[in-house]
């Protein structure tokens, strides 16, 4: 039942929205090994709202720069591809989390700004304990429950249904109503989703495995573990919609697996109290 699930809600990516041309063209570029940063620039240029988003990231806080970066060559030339097709991603993203309003307790836009204090949260971690790299980690937190807005997208009615039932009293979790209601969770819709649009490997993870991190193992498993944690700090904070978090305290597991223990912990939430709304004015839907 779940693979047919997934297979028929894939047969209606075409008609679900999608990210601007210009982002999917850099992923590509990133992807072949003989790419070149002259490829990346002739690209990015010519959509200059993204180009502009890409240096403002790249000048925020976050990248503590002694002087400004002021044109996209120089940011590819100090970032390197990679890091410059992960920003042009992240900020092509909120325009995936526009459209239906009309679902009584659910907006997209409290979806963006909950998955924003995941990325930032994903990026903190990153840097603190070495697993990924930054701004993958950003990425993978802002796009882990894109899956939600698939099933929005492609089974409404079903997914009304778990809105009006999440939270209530007695109620199972946001995952074993998707179940019983659409066939297949968010995770699985969102790990497909990334496969189905070529996305690297490593959020296809965060998608499918943000909450079941315990089923892989070795690198997979600490990537999957981090954006698990990263999830679970940004929902201590009640921005946005958080009802698909499964609790505000991370699993022991993935704090070791991270190396972390609870005065990290803490001082990571301090410190995402300090950043968010930084990466809230940067990737504003």
């Amino acid at each position: 039942m779940k693979d047919v699930v997934i297979r028929v809600t894939l047969n209606q990516i075409g008609s679900l929205a999608t990210l601007p041309d210009v982002a999917i063209r850099i992923m590509r570029i990133a992807e072949n090994p003989a790419a070149t940063e002259e490829m990346v620039h002739d690209v990015l240029t010519t959509d200059p709202s993204l180009a502009a988003r890409v240096l403002k990231v790249v000048n925020s806080a976050f990248y503590r720069r002694q002087r400004e970066v002021s044109t996209p060559r120089a940011a590819i030339r100090l970032l390197g591809i990679g890091a410059i097709r992960n920003i042009a991603l992240a900020a092509s993203l909120h325009r995936l989390f526009r459209g239906r309003r009309g679902i009584p307790g659910f907006d997209p836009a409290d979806l963006w700004a909950h998955s924003v204090a995941v990325g930032t949260a994903a990026r903190a971690i990153s840097l603190r304990t070495g697993v990924g790299l930054p701004e993958e980690a950003m990425l993978a937190g802002l796009l882990h429950d894109i899956g939600v807005i698939v099933a929005m997208q492609a089974w409404l009615p079903e997914f009304s249904r778990v809105i009006r039932r999440v939270g209530t009293p007695g109620a199972p979790s946001f995952r074993a109503l998707e179940l019983e209601e659409i066939g297949a969770t968010h995770e699985q819709f969102g790990g497909a989703l990334c496969e189905a649009w070529h996305f690297p490997e490593s959020l296809a993870l965060a998608c499918r495995h943000h909450h079941d991190f315990t089923t892989l193992s070795g690198d997979a498993q600490r990537w999957s573990a981090l954006v698990h944690v990263a999830d679970a700090l940004a929902a201590r904070l009640e921005i946005g919609f958080v009802h698909s978090v499964e609790g505000d305290a991370p699993r022991a597991q993935a704090l070791t697996l991270l190396g972390l223990d609870q005065l990290e912990l803490e001082a990571l939430l301090d410190e995402l109290h300090r950043e968010l709304p930084q990466a809230t004015t940067l990737l504003a839907a």
